[in-house]
């Protein structure tokens, strides 16, 4: 890492620590709250759960807070043109989350998203994950499912999720990314 780019991951993740107890209570809350939101749903309406995808240990600083505001405000932008019932922020040490009622359906709010993932500056760095309810039961709609590939690794380009599994990658190396995305992304 270069004395630059150490200067900026030591800024980006300059927060508290979250320990694995945290991030499963964050997960918990989350999913409670996913469950109560689209029990309230109409029909015509999908849950959008905007978080970050950040590894290692530090999920909020003051600079991932201002990516995590610069990225809720392009899905707002996206949005503009439909109705948006509830937004339910939650956050802490897991990092900031942010839960939207959409009067869209799930399909057509997931193809918004991805544009946003894909066209953003930032948007790599966004898990912005669209459910619905189908009778009592919850699912979430892939990327792959709109004919997308799956994300991939901000290091290598393989499928993000086999590089997770695999922790093919140290924290460090993550999050020297991360800060060289944030610094490009104009947050810093």
């Amino acid at each position: 890492m270069t004395d630059a780019l150490t200067a900026v991951a030591s800024v980006v993740f300059d927060g508290p620590c979250a320990a694995l107890p945290d991030m499963l209570d964050a997960r918990e809350r989350r999913a409670a709250c996913q469950r109560q939101l689209l029990a309230e749903a109409g029909g015509a309406e999908s849950l959008l759960s905007i978080t970050l995808s950040i590894p290692g240990p530090h999920k909020t600083s003051a600079v991932l807070e201002r990516v995590f505001d610069e990225l809720v405000a392009q899905v707002d932008a996206a949005l503009a043109d439909v109705a948006v019932r509830n937004r339910t922020r939650l956050g802490g040490v897991s990092g900031p989350e942010l839960l939207m009622l959409v009067a869209l359906p799930a399909r057509e709010l997931k193809l918004r998203m991805v544009n946003i993932e894909q066209t953003h500056p930032l948007g790599r760095l966004a898990d912005l994950d669209v459910l619905e309810r189908t009778g009592d039961t919850l699912s979430s709609v892939q990327r792959t499912e709109l004919g997308f590939e799956p994300r991939r690794c901000l290091i290598c380009g393989e499928e993000a999720k086999a590089c997770a599994r695999s922790r093919a990658h140290t924290v460090s190396e993550m999050q020297e990314r991360i800060a060289q995305i944030i610094s490009q992304g104009g947050c810093i």
